[in-house]
């Protein structure tokens, strides 16, 4: 017999693009402690398909009116990076929780905003991605191994995402998306990644320094248009069956944009702990060798960690005896979640850690019991000073020396 909730948490949704649909809309429908209040996007089309595939109550396209009329207690803001700020102020100011897709801001003054207006509504705010953090098992236990001393002092890694090592569709950026990927109010591909400076957070501690170059290496893109994906959602009838990532990468490119950010960011990263390291963003148009591994790798007095090389992650030590085991050939391979063998760039690995889901139950979990998210706000700012400190670092050529430091990490 199952239990049910003592109430539900009553939420909306401003953004009915691919993210929502794909991941954080089956989600909030399966959570016996939501209650799917409200969806809200320009596009009347895709609020409809949302109340048809989701049950949502009510559908708006004015986000300001949602947060007037709208019986809702949380909202997911999941639209492009330049209404982030804008959006979640209003929302706090209305005392609702947010949960805020990523980037957070594309400045500082946003950013710095965003955390004074949630902590004086005193709203859960979690900001994403919870991927490579601290709310991934996996990293629990691969920060817990380098607090141990099992690499000695990390003093310095390198951080190139990996790629392809065959010619495949999102090669050269995400086929579709300009206000989310492409346009000045994107904030442009370092944006898209907060990815790295997360991981490299969680496992290394907080960043001191930052230098960075900057610039828009190829102007000009081709991307499928918005229209495709109204098409697509139209013709949805399983909400399980939502995924636009599925047809898009077999769609034509025929609209062309114009890069209006760096696509081409090099950040060097210097430590609290007295570590430096290197993290490139950009978007190859051609495979890289079979074997070739990207990531993060981290090299220390007494070992190194290679991210993703055998399963999840590798260890080597001179410290064995810190390790869960190790191979005939010294390395500890840290498995993998999931079925890889079923895998389908950049969907979630079946089986495997799926942030969106992850950061949802969360979140809602934070409200329910008032707790503060481990994704919080100051996680959040931090983060993202180390990309607006990239920004500004390439526009001034000097180094940028960080003001914040995310709460719980050394």
């Amino acid at each position: 017999m199952s239990v049910q909730p003592a109430r539900k948490v009553k939420v909306g949704v401003v953004g009915c693009g691919v993210v929502a649909t794909a991941y954080y809309l089956p989600c909030l429908m399966s959570m016996a402690e939501v209650e799917l209040a409200a969806v809200c996007d320009m596009n009347p089309a895709r609020t409809a398909a949302c109340v048809r595939l989701f049950g949502a109550r009510e559908q708006y396209q004015d986000y300001y009116e949602m947060i007037r009329r709208a019986d809702i207690e949380a909202v997911l803001i999941l639209t492009g990076p330049g209404t982030h700020a804008a959006f979640t102020l209003a929302a706090a100011e209305s005392g609702r929780h947010v949960l805020l897709q990523k980037p957070m801001a594309l400045t500082m003054a946003d950013t710095h905003a965003i955390v004074d207006a949630v902590r004086k509504a005193g709203v859960k705010a979690l900001i994403e991605p919870s991927a490579n953090s601290l709310l991934q098992p996996e990293h629990c236990e691969l920060r817990a191994l380098l607090d141990k001393g099992v690499l000695g002092d990390p003093y310095w890694f390198t951080y190139i995402p990996s790629s392809m090592d065959h010619y495949h569709a999102s090669l050269g950026g995400n086929p579709y998306g300009l206000g989310a990927f492409f346009s000045a109010d994107s904030g442009g591909m370092l944006f898209d990644f907060p990815y790295a400076p997360t991981e490299i957070v969680t496992l290394l501690g907080p960043c001191k320094r930052v230098t960075a170059m900057a610039k828009i290496s190829v102007p000009e893109r081709w991307i499928v248009p918005e229209a495709a994906y109204d098409r697509f959602l139209a013709g949805v009838t399983d909400p399980f069956q939502a995924n636009y990532w599925d047809v898009v990468l077999d769609l034509p490119r025929t609209e062309r944009v114009t890069m209006g950010a760096p696509d081409n960011v090099f950040s060097l990263y210097e430590m609290d702990s007295g570590a430096i390291g290197v993290f490139h963003v950009g978007r190859p148009f051609h495979p890289v060798p079979k074997g070739f591994m990207g990531g993060l790798h981290v090299y220390g007095t007494a070992g190194n960690l290679f991210m993703g090389q055998g399963g999840f992650a590798a260890i080597i030590s001179s410290r064995r005896e810190l390790l869960p085991h190790v191979d005939a050939d010294g390395w500890y391979r840290m498995p993998a979640r999931g079925d890889f063998s079923k895998a389908k760039w950049p969907q979630p690995v079946p089986g495997g850690f799926n942030y969106y889901h992850e950061s949802t139950r969360h979140w809602i979990d934070c409200i329910l019991r008032d707790r503060d998210p481990l994704l919080n706000v100051e996680w959040g700012r931090h983060i993202n000073e180390m990309m607006c400190g990239a920004i500004e670092s390439a526009r001034t050529g000097r180094r940028y020396d960080m003001t914040t430091t995310p709460a719980g990490l050394r």
